[in-house]
This record gives C-alpha cells, structure tokens and sequence, in this order.
C-alpha cells in the first residue's frame, strides 16, 4: 500500500521532472530562435553539442562541480568510507582543489584552441589540433570516438546503478523500474536541450549539493563530534583512522595523494567535463570560475562522513563486509539512502533525495550528450568527411539509442562498487587522451604522434588493469597516461624537429 510520503515523493517527482524537461524545452527554442538569427550553417548542432557558447562563469562553475560529484561522490564515496575508512575522506577532499586547478590552468587554452580549429566535440577537437594528412585525421578523430563511447557506456553504468539505489528506497520501486523511469526523464530533457540545459540545471543541483552536504554534516555532529567520531571509529577498526596502505588506490601509504593528480586529469581530459571548456564564452573570466568552484567543491568534500559514520552506528553493516567478503562490497553503496531514510526527518530526506538524484541524472544527462555526439556527429564526419545534412536529427535521436544501451549494459554487467565502476571507465579515458590533450599545451605534435600516445595509453591500461592487476584505482591509468604522455613527448618533439612548435611559414622562409 502507498504512504502517504511515498505519495509525497511522487509528487515532488513530477514537479522536478516537468521543471527539468521545461528547461530543455525553453534553452531549445532560444539556442534555435538565436541559430535563425545568425543563420549559418551549422550553428544548430553547434547549438545542441555545445550551447552556441552560452555558458557563463558561474554555470560553467556549477556544471563543473556537478558532473565532477555527482553519483560517485554522494552515492559511491559514502560507500566507500564505510568499506575502507578515513582514506577515501582525505582523497574526496583532494578533488576539489584539482577540478578547480585543472580548470583554471587548461580551460582557456582549450576553450580558444577548439574556436580556432572548429572542434564541436573533444574527439574532434583531438583530430583538427593536430598537424596530418585528411585519412590521418578521420583515423584519430574515429578512434577517439570509440574510446570515448566504449568508456563512458562503463562509467554511465556506476552512474545509472547510483541513480537506481537513491530512487528506488525514495520512491519505493525497485531499482530496474527506478532506473528505466529516470532514464526516461533524462533521455527527454538531453534530447531537447542539449549541453547548455544539462549545463544550467547543473547549477541548480549544485546549490542544492552544497546545500543537502551541509544539513547531512550538520545532522552527524549534532549526534556525535567529528574528533569523537573519528575517536570511536579507530577503537572499532584502527586501520580505518591511521591506515597503513592508501586502499583501495594504492597499496603504498601516500598513494592515496594521486588522486589530486588523477582528478586534475579526469577534468582536463575527460570528454564530458573538458567538453565545456569548448562550451564557454567566449573572453571568459577563468579565475572568476575558479572562484566560485572552490566553496562549492569544499562544502561537497564532507560527504563520505557518512559512510564513517554509518560504520559507527553499525560496523556489521552489511554482513558481507564484515566477513571481508569482496563480492559483497557493493553493498555499502546503500551507506547514504540509509542514513537519509534512518537519521533525517522524512521531508528534509526526499529534499536531499531529490537534490542528489537529479544532480546525477544532470551527468547521466552530461555523459549521454557526449557518447551520443561521439555516435552520430565524431564517427559520421570521421568516415564521410563532412558533417550530415541531418546532423541536428542525427545528434537527438542517438541519444535515443544511447539511452537504451546504457539501461541494458546496467541490468546485465557484473555488480561492484560504484566508486571502482567510476574509476575503470573514467582511467581508460584518462590513460588515452593525457598525452594528446596536455602535452599538447607544450609540444604540438603531429596525428602520428597523437595516435601512438594514445594506442600506448590505452594498452598500458589494459594490461595494468586487466593482467598486471596489481594498482590501485588511480595508479594504473595514471602510469598508463605517464607512458602515453611521453610517447607523445618524444615522438612529437622529434617529429618537429627537435623543437617544441613546428615553424609557421615565415620562421621556415628565414630558415
């Protein structure tokens, strides 16, 4: 029988799914009204891939944070507090500082690199960067395409399953109906709004973020003091507060410190975040970014307090985890729908509920846009040359396509943590595009040289992840990425000449 709070929520539902879609709704029809006016060609799938570069500091701040939290860091950080303790505290509060400082280094020189070389998207943005022949750069830019589609389907599975465990104990479904309802909300909104919509309901979910991180921080220690808390969780299990390793991101004590270097990566390489460093306006204010990302990130750094906190009202919980039974680990992944449903009053929990599920159905959204482009815009203009006749079409209605992939790879892919799910699929990325995307900044090499950095990249992640199988979540794309990077360093460094730039056409007639 329905309650009436599940009535409640339903309700809430609806209205936040009707506002969601009227955003996508109201952004399509000014990003068309503003294409007709301009009337060039191209500028409505411009429109859809990167919002006709509407996004401004403070959205462009909030989409960034949002897209960089999200499932893993309410649903999947929690978790793995309660699996492993303080370790995953201390590397949640390494990923602000690293999103804003990747941001505030990289986001300009992208943004003007990709107006100046026409790139709609980051596997095109690779491909016309880079120095070549035409069947070079349709062989990169196709490669690039694939990789980005292949890895984001991983990382859109851990997205979706955190989706499904918020709302199924907030609504009282279960997980699959939980999912294919949700889905059906976001695959509508991407659809219609494209990536300045995903961007602007971003920033709403993120004020909401900050907002549900300080009333779930607040809850804690009117329970119990962050220093007793910490105090009672070391008499329970003292690895967990003075851990001798950096598990699960490394066996060395300070590994857990890589993940500063892995999330600036993951925000300067990643399709999906770096795709809005191409979205900004144009002459934006950077360090203005910056500013407002910075108390953002630090207030959602909090939240894996939950999953220790949750140890200490029960460290039996689950059964599985207890018994040290890796199989099970998953499980601690309901840390966060626990504490709402237990230790928050009924409404403020389905407020908090509803922030977090929607923030992460804001990146499902981010990531659905991205894989869809890389079906429909990267690998037709890659294989045909030149952009479709029906590229608007083309773009929406692989998100169609795309949605329902992602609904199937989660009913039927192995189960594990939310937060190891993120990491394999976001790593291989990171581990192929490191070198093509930073080194850049200061060798330019050539579409040779792009596409060994990026085949070293992805195959030492495959055996250092796959074979090897002996790092931690960040160690093996990293190491891969550090192979790649200096792939391209060489190759491209003697590509040019033994000089960091190739010469323009004066500097070659004085040579």
């Amino acid at each position: 029988m329905t309650t009436g709070i599940e009535l409640y929520r339903w309700g809430v539902f609806a209205v936040a799914s009707a506002i969601l879609i009227a955003v996508g709704w109201w952004t399509n029809v000014r990003l068309k009204k503003k294409a007709a006016m301009t009337h060039l060609s191209g500028d409505d799938e411009k429109a859809f891939l990167l919002g006709s570069n509407e996004m401004g500091p403070f959205v462009a701040a909030g989409t960034l944070m949002a897209t960089g939290y999200s499932g893993w860091g309410f649903i999947g950080s929690p978790g793995t507090a309660y699996a492993y303790g303080t370790i995953e505290i201390l590397a949640n509060f390494l990923f602000a500082p690293a999103i804003t400082f990747g941001a505030l280094f990289f986001a300009g020189f992208m943004r003007k690199q990709g107006e100046r070389f026409g790139a709609l998207t980051v596997p095109e943005y690779l491909a016309n960067t880079h120095r070549g022949s035409q069947g070079m750069r349709r062989l990169v830019h196709f490669l690039a395409a694939i990789a980005t589609f292949v890895f984001l389907s991983v990382y859109m599975i851990g997205q979706i399953r955190a989706v499904a465990s918020v709302a199924s104990e907030w609504l009282g479904t279960s997980p699959h109906m939980s999912a294919i309802i949700f889905m059906a909300v976001v695959m509508i909104f991407t659809m219609q709004g494209g990536l300045l919509a995903v961007a602007i309901t971003d920033t709403i979910m993120c004020c909401g973020m900050v907002i549900a991180s300080c009333i779930v921080y607040y809850v804690i220690t009117q329970d119990i003091s962050l220093t007793e808390l910490i105090a009672k969780v070391g008499e329970i299990k003292p690895e967990f507060i003075n851990p001798t390793t950096s598990n699960p991101y490394g066996d060395p004590k300070y590994s857990v410190f890589l993940v500063f270097v892995y999330a600036t990566l993951f925000t300067t390489v990643l399709p999906y975040m770096s795709v809005r460093f191409l979205a900004m306006k144009k002459d934006m204010n950077i360090p203005l970014v910056a500013l407002y990302m910075a108390p953002m990130g630090f207030a959602m750094s909090f939240v894996p307090l939950v999953g220790l906190y949750m140890f200490y009202k029960d460290p039996t919980w689950p059964q599985a985890l207890a018994a040290d039974a890796p199989a099970g680990a998953h499980i601690a992944d309901h840390a966060m729908p626990v504490f709402l449903n237990t230790y928050l009053s009924p409404a403020v929990a389905s407020i908090i509920s509803l922030f977090i599920i929607f923030a992460m159905l804001s990146t499902i959204s981010s990531v659905l846009q991205v894989q869809a482009a890389a079906l429909s815009h990267d690998l037709y203009v890659s294989a045909a040359g030149k952009e479709s006749r029906y590229a608007d079409l083309l773009d929406r209605g692989t998100v169609v396509v795309t949605t329902v992939l992602g609904i199937v790879l989660t009913f039927f892919a192995p189960q594990g943590m939310l937060n190891r799910i993120a990491y394999i699929g976001t790593g291989g990325l990171i581990s192929m595009l490191v070198g093509p995307t930073i080194i850049r900044t200061f060798i330019e090499g050539n579409l040779l040289t792009c596409l060994l950095s990026m085949i070293t990249g992805f195959f030492g992640n495959v055996y250092l992840v796959l074979i090897y199988g002996k790092f931690g979540w960040v160690e093996a794309p990293i190491i891969a990425g550090i192979a790649g990077s200096l792939v391209y360093m060489i190759v491209g460094y003697v590509t040019n000449g033994m000089r960091a730039r190739p010469l323009d056409s004066e500097e070659a007639a004085a040579a």
